[in-house]
């Protein structure tokens, strides 16, 4: 079996699309079913699941995507040493990262890393936590993000702490105008995001034992920022997410003070590419410089 058949199943996972598949690679969609097809006799068992929405990973399919990312990145390697070795800087990178640290830092790292590294491609992947994380864990990524603590098998490096903030309509008044208590928002309705993205929320609401009934669940930051101004609610949410953000609300420090800390995740048996790892350094860098790294 050809290294290419197994770039297109690896893609097709990516993408949960075969149509979609062969518009990344350029070629026919015939050719992405006939190359799985053929894939699946020879393994002798399913690697995805068909429905109208697209494809999904059998649970063989997920057991074996981790090994054919592993050889891929080794087939990387090698084309990046040789690279290097007649004198240039070339490769492929990919990035896992959720909305906050997407609008606010990916961009400047980008500019940055292209700046130093012309010819190395890079590609960004936008979801949730645990979208990064199965993106780390099953090498679809060569570097994610994503708040601690994650899985055992992937290796995370703390960079940043994020503090949590209460959001409220502006009609909100806490007993302090400078902040807010647990005590002032036990009883009011939140809003907060769907599963996969609020992680940090859901653990700030466990430790105070809050009796939250969530009047709606979101998909993204925007839309809960949109309905605390509509006054149809509370929310906690990261600093970071209200970094690039104008809306007529109330922002309040919590006291106690509560963090989120988002860390830089890579697999442990995934050795960085040396495009990886300089995209890696770019972004500690970057972090550094930009006086973020705060643990």
């Amino acid at each position: 079996m050809s290294l290419f058949s197994y770039r297109i199943f690896e893609t097709v996972a990516k993408q949960g699309s075969f149509l979609k598949a062969a518009e990344t690679l350029n070629i026919t969609p015939s050719a992405v079913s006939h190359s799985i097809a053929s894939l699946e006799t020879r393994l002798g068992f399913p690697l995805f699941i068909r429905s109208r929405n697209g494809v999904k990973l059998t649970v063989e399919g997920e057991r074996l995507l981790l090994h054919v990312c592993a050889l891929l990145n080794c087939e990387e390697q090698i084309n990046q040493e040789a690279a290097q070795i007649c004198g240039l800087e070339k490769g492929n990178v990919v990035i896992g990262t959720f909305n906050s640290v997407c609008i606010n830092w990916i961009p400047d790292i980008i500019k940055s890393f292209r700046g130093l590294y012309p010819n190395i491609n890079i590609s960004v992947m936008q979801g949730d936590y645990e979208d990064n994380i199965y993106w780390a864990k099953m090498g679809i990524t060569d570097i994610g993000f994503a708040t601690m603590p994650a899985p055992e098998n992937l290796t995370v490096t703390p960079i940043n702490k994020d503090r949590l903030l209460c959001i409220t309509p502006k009609n909100f008044k806490p007993a302090d105008p400078d902040y807010v208590t647990i005590h002032d928002i036990r009883d009011e309705p939140f809003i907060l995001q769907r599963e996969g993205s609020n992680a940090d929320t859901n653990a700030f609401i466990s430790k105070y034992k809050l009796s939250v009934r969530p009047q709606f669940c979101l998909e993204d930051d925007l839309s809960i920022i949109a309905m605390v101004e509509s006054g149809l609610g509370i929310s906690i949410v990261p600093e970071l997410v209200l970094k690039k953000v104008r809306f007529d609300i109330n922002i309040y420090p919590i006291r106690p003070e509560e963090y989120r800390t988002i860390g830089i995740l890579t697999n442990k048996i995934k050795e960085l590419s040396p495009a990886a790892l300089k995209m890696y350094n770019t972004i500690i860098s970057y972090m550094k410089s930009s006086n973020l790294m705060n643990v």
